[in-house]
């Protein structure tokens, strides 16, 4: 079996999480701070360096290479030499974006290493993660609760983490709701949605590219705004369902499990979409979260194309 491992995806917190456990598997917490060493693309004399360095006191040496979409082809042709005669007790982790699949040299590369993938987990897989989250900190979440954290912050695993940190110290051991997701993780974020439906209502083109710009600000990645919107016409629909079968505003606030202020604001606003607005929006969400994970538009220009139809 290959003493070298290529971690490669663009998911970065499931990439460290790999990064991690391969260095654990190998080294021991004593053994770590003489046996391991982390080298940017740049370093390639010391990466072989480090390669043909004997462990001390341990039976392994751990070689990090970070970014390694960057190597030069030089710099991976260095590699692929010291591959064919490889120091047993050392073990090199290269950590890389898809883009290095691009290389030419990649096929040669990768007939030396295994290939661990660090893929955004689907959808289905996020909200087992998140079950599985709470049930090892001995937390009780809603299913209602886990639905809303992956509607609003999608396949992210670096931003749901941190977003799960935060209602565990919230929760204080208490059952986690709907609601207590939507105060602690939602609310900038909905605010912000309201805003953006607003400006795509008025016809506000100015207005509503001038919102865009502030997520991104914020770090929101495409990705993440096709999922809010998704939510959003979601909640939108279901409540005009709803009011149509004559249900009162804490009826219906009980049913979706919101508050009835809550409510009443996403009622006001379900009442500008007709069933056929509703159908249209949902179509164009759909097909600009599919052209984005496909690949067949760069993510930022599909979701501008998708304001400017919404907008018309």
């Amino acid at each position: 079996m290959s003493n070298n491992y290529l971690v490669i995806g663009d998911d970065e917190y499931i990439k460290e999480k790999e990064i991690s456990a391969l260095r654990d598997k190998f080294l021991s917490e004593s053994e770590i701070p003489l046996n391991y060493s982390c080298h940017n693309s740049e370093d390639i004399d010391n990466i072989i360096d480090s390669s043909r360095t004997m462990p001390f006191s341990s039976e392994k040496r751990v070689i990090l290479v970070k970014n390694a979409h960057r190597l030069s082809e030089r710099s991976i042709g260095t590699i692929i030499s010291y591959f064919e005669t490889p120091f047993d007790s050392s073990i090199m982790i290269l950590s890389s974006d898809n883009s290095l699949k691009k290389n030419k040299k990649y096929r040669e590369l990768t007939g030396h290493m295994t290939i661990i993938r660090s893929e955004s987990p689907d959808i289905g897989t996020m909200k087992k993660w998140v079950v599985s989250f709470f049930k090892k900190e001995k937390v009780i979440i809603s299913p209602e609760a886990i639905d809303l954290i992956v509607e609003l912050k999608g396949n992210d695993t670096a931003e749901i983490k941190m977003e799960l940190e935060k209602l565990i110290c919230f929760s204080v051991g208490e059952k986690i709701e709907k609601d207590h997701v939507e105060q602690l993780v939602g609310r900038s974020v909905t605010d912000t949605v309201f805003k953006l439906v607003d400006a795509i209502n008025s016809g506000n083109k100015e207005w509503a590219f001038r919102i865009l710009e502030d997520l991104y600000d914020q770090k929101k990645q495409p990705q993440e705004i096709i999922g809010y919107l998704i939510w959003y016409i979601k909640v939108i629909q279901k409540i005009s369902r709803l009011s149509g079968k004559g249900l009162s505003p804490e009826a219906i606030a009980s049913e979706i499990k919101y508050s009835p202020a809550y409510t009443r604001r996403l009622l006001g606003q379900s009442r500008k979409y007709q069933d056929k607005r509703i159908v249209l929006w949902t179509s164009l969400l759909f097909e600009t979260d599919r052209d984005m994970k496909t690949g067949r538009r760069p993510a930022k220009l599909a979701i501008e194309m998708l304001l400017v139809s919404l907008l018309k």
